[in-house]
């Protein structure tokens, strides 16, 4: 099986030798969105091996991602893992996901178990959205999973498409997922697989916590191709009023104007 991981690398020097170190049995595309940190020359003299694309102006974690997902599509690769600059595997991550894809070809999009940096406990937002779904055996089927860490079937790639331009920040990786449903393929956590994501646990100012979780959670609902449009406006509409309540802030109401 080829297998080809594809990370994306912005100012993220700090973690790229446990990143891109952790990889075995598979090739490397590195996309580096103009980092002023030094991070393309690093890759360039630790990873010659990588393919490397050093863009000249930071394109975004969909656009950048995308390169990548071409360059395996174009290539005859028979899956493709999205890796955060900020992540690593561990010694059989990609060789359980592996086996677990290939007796489960339902699935289209496929995650180990996201730990947190240290190793010792789940990542805190991974663990917030899935614990239900955390049980010993097989596949646990879940209706997204964080881009972090996805192992994606090329054959349904090619069905469903890249990654969509409306989500350049946020909301593409459930977009996605949606796509993958709506084409018969399915997403699901592997728990026998472990992964680490080293990410810090930072508090978000307001502004970013409406961008994100209003005015991108409405875009992801109304692209959902699952869901009735109608229904998405049914929901989106008193969402607006919730959100602007809680966050005591017109700015709901102002993105509101913006969904498309």
């Amino acid at each position: 099986m080829k297998i080809l991981v594809v990370i994306v690398a912005y100012n993220g020097l700090k973690w790229l030798e446990k990143c891109l170190g952790s990889i075995s049995g598979a090739d490397i595309f590195v996309v580096d969105n103009a980092s002023s940190d030094g991070s393309a020359d690093w890759v360039a003299s630790h990873f010659p091996e990588a393919r490397l694309v050093r863009n000249t102006e930071n394109t975004g974690f969909s656009a950048a991602n995308n390169l990548g997902m071409q360059y395996a599509l174009d290539n005859g690769y028979d899956f493709v893992y999205l890796l955060n600059q900020d992540a690593w595997l561990m010694p059989d991550t990609l060789e359980k996901l592996t086996e677990a894809s290939e007796a489960h070809p339902e699935y289209g999009i496929l995650s180990p178990m996201q730990l947190r940096g240290d190793g010792m406990a789940m990542d805190y937002q991974f663990s917030k959205l899935y614990l239900k779904s955390f049980k010993d055996g097989d596949i646990r089927r879940v209706p997204r999973v964080m881009a972090a860490h996805w192992m994606v079937r090329c054959d349904a790639l090619r069905r469903t498409g890249l990654f969509s331009d409306i989500f350049p920040i946020y909301g593409q990786d459930d977009n996605l997922c949606h796509r993958m449903l709506h084409e018969g393929f399915y997403t699901g956590i592997v728990p026998q697989a472990r992964a680490i994501h080293d990410r810090a646990q930072r508090k978000e100012d307001k502004d970013k916590l409406i961008y994100r979780n209003y005015y991108m959670g409405s875009l992801v609902r109304l692209h959902n191709p699952n869901v009735a449009r109608w229904r998405a406006w049914a929901y989106i509409i008193p969402f607006t009023l919730v959100k602007a309540v809680k966050y005591r802030s017109l700015a709901p109401f102002r993105y509101f104007r913006e969904l498309h």
